[in-house]
């Protein structure tokens, strides 16, 4: 099952797949991350916990990364020592004076390459800091009440696949158990290796130049861990994305941040406040979205930086919010958000706006000023609070975004918007000169580029089941609950008229 599966995601570039098992409610999950990846299903199924990990784990291998956080959550330097024997010393010194031949690097010596790769498939130091980041995300201090329940004696597994051209490159499992959390992997063969160095930027000649520096007490246990660290990166690239998360309830979050920023956000994680109970606590997801309001209030001022997306942003204010979301600064330094509709001279505080726009405002603002080709955007129920004419328009929006480079997972409850997707998947199919005259015509997407997975509860045993569903070439949709909850009610609607009329409209 695991070739198959990591092979599904292959033509995808920047994905990766992930196995869940007996994690929050969800019993087992299989998902290929796509540039648009889209969770549906009912509500209480585990849609935001798989969005939660998703998130967790880019926080703990990208957080290098993170203009906002500080210091990186993970630190590369604890892979570990590597003391090389003296066959190994003597390989890498000659390899290192071999020359280049037709371009290409000399290929990495069979003795360093297996110890490498034992390095990176049981590598020192991440258990610790999975096991932080996680429960940071989802407020708590324990990884293992994350464990479902009732669950597996063995606990909770994640499995991380990342294919490479030829196969399957890396495969690393996360384990959560009574005895905390593990971390371990697997590279299909030292060729696998072999491949990643040649096509990636650390080649022979820049190796040979980091060996050659003066200073190392042992160069090649120096040049081995370098390579490790490396190709650790580079073998989980598509983790390495920063990744942003729009919470639900953006709205509560627009109308209070500055009161709740200033008494918690730098100490309401439940990690680290041990017996500290009156402090109201936060997901690490809530806090960081928190942070990143403060955060884009300070860039801004700086202007120092302006994200990639920000065309996308003024399309959205203009085809959805009609008015412009606006960034200035109090006296006390915290960003203030108001909202200026098309025509108005004056700015309206997000108090005395509709909920539309205070829940669209945090989209707007982050494809304005944080967002970037290459970065992962996460948002919970982008459709919350719009008519359904917005829902397919936001919709449209977010497959404009990906169109720039921009990956995005979603989790909805809204038909119209996971039909627009539907049809701007079908809109692909067709020549461009056949486009003309439908909405969403310069945003066509293709099926490759998008993935729908769907939630369903399971009585035996107890929890969600997550299956990819594709789109049926009939209809046109996305097959979900939604039709057998539309057909429920109009027999219901049918039956009430029918005893309506045999009993004489009484």
């Amino acid at each position: 099952m695991v070739e198959r599966a990591v092979e599904s995601g292959r033509d995808v570039e920047g994905g990766y797949r992930l196995d869940v098992e007996n994690f929050g409610p969800i019993v087992r999950a299989s998902v290929d991350l796509r540039p648009l990846t889209v969770f549906v299903g009912p509500s209480n199924t585990g849609k935001s916990w798989l969005a939660t990990l998703i998130y967790a784990l880019h926080q703990c291998f990208g957080a290098a990364h993170d203009p906002y956080a500080g210091d990186s959550a993970f630190d590369f330097a604890e892979l570990g020592s590597l003391p090389p024997a003296a066959p190994v010393r003597r390989a890498l010194k000659d390899w290192l004076l071999k020359e280049a031949e037709k371009g290409l690097s000399p290929p990495l010596p069979a003795e360093a390459a297996s110890l490498v790769r034992s390095a990176l498939e049981h590598p020192t130091g991440i258990d610790r800091e999975l096991a932080r980041e996680v429960g940071r995300c989802f407020g708590t201090g324990d990884p293992r009440e994350l464990i479902r329940r009732p669950g597996s004696h063995a606990g909770a597994t994640v499995d991380v696949g990342v294919a490479r051209s030829g196969g399957e490159a890396v495969r690393y499992q996360i384990g959560i158990g009574k005895d905390g959390t593990r971390f371990a992997g697997r590279i299909s063969s030292v060729d696998a290796l072999q491949l990643q160095y040649e096509h990636e930027d650390f080649n022979h000649a820049s190796l040979r130049t980091e060996w050659s520096k003066p200073g190392h007490r042992d160069p090649e246990a120096t040049l081995l861990r370098s390579l490790a660290e490396r190709l650790f990166q580079s073998l989980l690239q598509p983790l390495r994305r920063q990744a942003y998360y729009l919470p639900a309830d953006r709205t509560g979050f627009m109308h209070g941040h500055q009161v709740v920023a200033g008494a918690a956000v730098q100490n309401a994680t439940a990690v680290g406040l041990g017996a500290v109970r009156d402090v109201p606590l936060l997901s690490g997801v809530s806090a960081d979205f928190l942070n990143l309001l403060i955060w884009m209030g300070r860039r801004t001022r700086r202007r120092s930086h302006r994200a990639t997306a920000d065309r996308f942003a003024t399309h959205l204010e203009k085809e959805v919010l009609k008015g412009a979301v606006r960034l200035s600064h109090a006296e006390a330094g915290y960003p203030v958000f108001t909202y200026q509709p098309h025509g108005w001279q004056d700015d309206l505080p997000l108090t005395r706006v509709s909920s539309m726009v205070t829940e669209l405002a945090p989209l707007v603002l982050s494809l304005r000023h944080v967002v970037r080709s290459g970065d992962l955007l996460i948002i919970e129920e982008p459709e919350v609070h719009l008519h359904p004419a917005m829902q397919a328009a936001v919709a449209r929006a977010l497959v404009r975004v990906v169109r720039s480079g921009v990956h995005i997972v979603v989790t909805t409850h809204s038909e119209w918007f996971l039909e627009q997707i539907g049809n701007l998947v079908r809109l692909a199919a067709l020549p461009e000169q056949e486009r003309e005259g439908f909405e969403g015509a310069d945003c066509a997407i293709g099926p490759h580029e998008v993935g729908a997975w769907l939630f369903k509860s399971s009585e035996r045993p107890k929890g969600s089941v997550v299956s990819e569903v594709k789109l049926d070439s009939e209809t046109g949709l996305y097959p979900t609950d939604y039709d057998a909850v539309s057909e429920a009610l109009y027999n219901q609607g049918a039956e009430i008229f029918n005893r309506t009329q045999a009993s004489g409209g009484r």
